[in-house]
């Protein structure tokens, strides 16, 4: 009987153990600040912080996207935080496929990301309005094959530019205007770079 119940015993340690080792999160830490920056975000006259850290733990090196709104008192408000909205450092754990937050600032309330590729860069435009931040603009540069691609996508208006321009001649090879106005803008929140179909 006492063999029995030491046996139950230490296998119900062995399953507690293991089913912790399991329940367990990895734990993430974002200790170097990339970016702190400050500018009014919700016309309030009041000066809101965006802070953007990196974990550097991770070979990926995630960022963290934290944006406050300054109260009346001068205290700060968390009003989201995103481990999406910038991109990974490395998005698949190596320098071949570097990415990195080449520019954030803040400029008429709108907020504004710029993102390094290893061919082109990414810019996407955010405003506070309808009690949440929306996309309302987006530039692309790439490189194709003997050409740039210059994509410009006001989605507030729904105008659309595409572009192709000769890289040693800056000679416009295509140039095609659209009119593609979304019913639903995406938010900052939900939001990830390459997620989403310009």
């Amino acid at each position: 009987m006492i063999i029995l119940k030491t046996k139950t015993l230490l296998l119900l340690t062995i399953f507690l153990g293991i089913n912790s080792i399991f329940s367990q999160e990895k734990k993430s830490n974002y200790d170097l600040v990339v970016y702190k920056i400050y500018g009014d975000l919700n016309k309030d006259n009041l000066p809101d912080m965006v802070i953007v850290k990196e974990d550097t733990s991770d070979k990926r090196r995630p960022n963290l996207l934290e944006i406050f709104f300054q109260t009346k008192n001068g205290a700060y408000q968390k009003v989201l935080s995103s481990t999406k909205a910038v991109m990974e450092r490395f998005p698949y754990g190596d320098s071949r496929t570097e990415t990195f937050l080449e520019e954030l600032k803040i400029k008429n309330g709108v907020l504004i990301f710029r993102n390094q590729l290893i061919k082109g860069s990414l810019t996407h435009k955010f405003r506070y309005q309808n009690g949440k931040f929306e996309l309302i603009g987006f530039i692309s540069y790439t490189a194709g094959a003997g050409y740039l691609n210059h994509i410009d996508y006001n989605l507030s208006t729904g105008e659309k530019i595409e572009k192709h321009t000769d890289y040693e001649t800056d000679k416009v090879l295509k140039l095609i205007k659209t009119k593609d106005k979304l019913s639903v803008l995406p938010k900052l929140k939900d939001f990830s770079p390459f997620e989403f179909t310009y």
